[in-house]
């Protein structure tokens, strides 16, 4: 799954999650092709698993290819910043790592690789779930940290 289709689905992936937590689910992914604006092609049809975990400072989960973890919600002040700290194993697998809105399900964040990543969100009050996905095609063994800062 390339960046741009990740974030052409990410939205309906994440309405999708709020409604069928822990589930596995088919759905298909669109590719934009980059030298043609405007053309759709569907490309391939992808099952992705995703298992919304309590808020919780620490978790170590094994994320197969197309699959993440949800973890929270976590409820912001004005002024707070979430923070994760990811380390992952293989090193060279490409990770997603972002904040979604509790309530609209919206939100965004980062691809990270090279095995470790410090991230830190300015989302603005609210509740708010940290986002890990593997878009890469191997299995990765994961630690997360989350942190409420401020």
């Amino acid at each position: 799954m390339t960046r741009k289709t990740l974030a052409l689905v990410l939205p309906t992936l994440i309405l999708l999650v709020a409604l069928m937590a822990g589930t596995t689910m088919a759905m298909q992914v669109t590719k934009i092709k980059p030298d043609t604006p405007g053309v759709t092609i569907i490309k391939e049809v992808t099952t992705l698993k995703l298992k919304i975990l309590p808020p919780t400072h620490r978790i170590d989960p094994t994320l197969p290819p197309n699959t993440g973890v949800l973890i929270g919600p976590y409820t912001l002040s004005s002024g707070q910043e979430l923070a994760a700290y990811v380390t992952w194993s293989p090193s060279y697998a490409t990770l997603f790592v972002g904040v979604i809105n509790a309530n609209t399900w919206s939100g965004y964040g980062g691809y990270v690789n090279g095995g470790s990543a410090l991230l830190t969100f300015s989302p603005g009050s609210g509740s708010w779930y940290i986002l890990v996905y593997n878009v890469s095609p191997y299995t990765v063994s994961a630690t997360i940290y989350v942190f409420l800062v401020g």
